[in-house]
C-alpha cells in the first residue's frame, strides 16, 4: 500500500492569544500548498481516504490536498494524528479504514518525521518543511522497517525520487 505523510502548511505564529488548536494557515501557507499539492496530483496519487489531525491548521492543508486531487473519497479527522501520533496510531487508522491501498496523513513535525524514519529503519528523523509530502510503499502490516522510500516534495518545488534522495 502507499502511504503519503503530509506535514501541515504554514500556519500563524504561535502567540498568547490564539490556542495552538486554532492557529490557521497563512495566505503565504495556501498559495505554497496549493502549488504542492498540484505537483503531487502530477505524481499520480489517489488516496482513498485522508486522515487529518483535529487541528485546524491541518484540517487546511487536507482539505487544500483533497481539493487540488479532486478527492471524492473521505477527508477523516482523527484525533490519533495530534502531536504525538506514531506507527500504533498508524495502523490503528488503517485498520479502522479497510487497510487501503493509498492513504494520505496530514499531521505535525516530529511525528511525522520519526513515523517516516520508523517505516524506513532509519536511525533518525527524516526532518519535513511545512507542507511536505513524503510518499512510502508499506507491507500491508505497516511495521518498523515494512517502507520503501517513493518520493518527497516540499516548497522548493521539486520532486525528489527515491534514485535522487538522500533521506536522513
Amino acid at each position: 500500500m502507499k502511504l503519503y505523510l503530509v506535514r501541515h502548511a504554514e500556519a500563524i505564529e504561535r502567540s498568547g492569544t490564539t490556542p495552538d488548536a486554532n492557529r490557521y494557515l497563512t495566505t503565504k501557507g495556501r498559495l505554497a500548498f496549493r502549488k504542492i499539492a498540484r505537483r503531487v496530483r502530477k505524481a499520480g496519487i489517489a488516496p482513498a481516504v485522508i486522515f487529518t489531525s483535529p487541528l485546524l491548521r491541518a484540517v487546511q492543508t487536507a482539505e487544500i490536498l483533497a481539493e487540488r486531487l479532486k478527492h471524492q473519497g473521505q477527508v477523516a479527522v482523527a484525533r490519533e494524528l495530534s502531536p504525538g501520533f506514531d506507527l500504533r496510531a498508524l495502523r490503528s487508522l488503517l485498520v479502522g479504514a479497510g487497510s487501503p491501498e493509498e492513504a494520505a496523513f496530514v499531521g505535525h513535525e516530529p511525528d511525522l518525521g520519526l513515523l517516516a524514519a520508523a517505516l524506513l529503519s532509519l536511525p533518525r528523523g527524516v526532518p519535513l518543511r511545512k507542507g511536505a509530502v513524503v510518499a512510502l510503499e508499506v507491507e500491508r502490516s505497516a511495521r518498523k522497517g515494512a517502507a520503501k522510500f517513493l518520493w518527497r516534495t516540499d516548497g522548493t518545488g521539486t520532486v525528489t525520487r527515491l534514485a535522487e534522495a538522500t533521506v536522513g
